[in-house]
């Protein structure tokens, strides 16, 4: 074998993944990049009335009417006030059954995005996790959370339909 395609190959195996680290209530949450369609600055939301807890409202994006939702209430947590976030990050849909092709999800903060390889996320045992979580991991020594992208899309869907 030529040295230069074992070189190569040992580079391709550890190629980067491109995710962003959304700061939420108390906790990083940890998305792939190639589902997040947009990052916009924070827009007044208003909740259709009886609007479940996590369903802080709709906003208009793209010709398209996006429900916004608190991964924080999805997750057992406490809700946030809708005026206190600071960004709404789009995420395209993965599921394919889902009929909404977007949804957001408010952030306390601005997003990070990482170049990670494998090496870079630990596992970590032992912490309680809510229903919207797949795990907690260790990135780069910061705790956080890789959210169920699934479970948020089911209610995303759903945050559709309440009037």
């Amino acid at each position: 074998h030529d040295t230069r395609q074992i070189h190569m190959n040992s580079q391709l195996s550890a190629v980067d993944l491109s995710a962003l680290l959304l700061p939420v209530t108390a906790r990083l949450l940890i998305v792939p990049s190639v589902v997040v369609a947009e990052i916009i600055k924070r827009r007044d939301l208003h909740p259709p009335a009886g609007a479940p807890d996590w369903l802080l409202g709709r906003i208009q994006w793209h010709h398209a009417l996006v429900p916004v939702i608190s991964f924080e209430a999805l997750n057992n947590g406490t809700r946030p006030d809708p005026g206190a976030g600071s960004r709404i990050v789009i995420l395209a849909t993965v599921a394919e059954n889902t009929p909404e092709r977007y949804y957001a999800i408010l952030t306390q903060g601005v997003p990070h995005l990482l170049r990670l390889t494998p090496d870079d996320v630990r596992a970590v045992e032992g912490v309680m996790h809510g229903p919207a979580e797949l795990m907690q991991v260790s990135v780069h020594g910061q705790l956080a959370a890789i959210p169920d992208l699934e479970y948020l899309e089911r209610h995303a869907s759903m945050g559709t339909v309440v009037q």
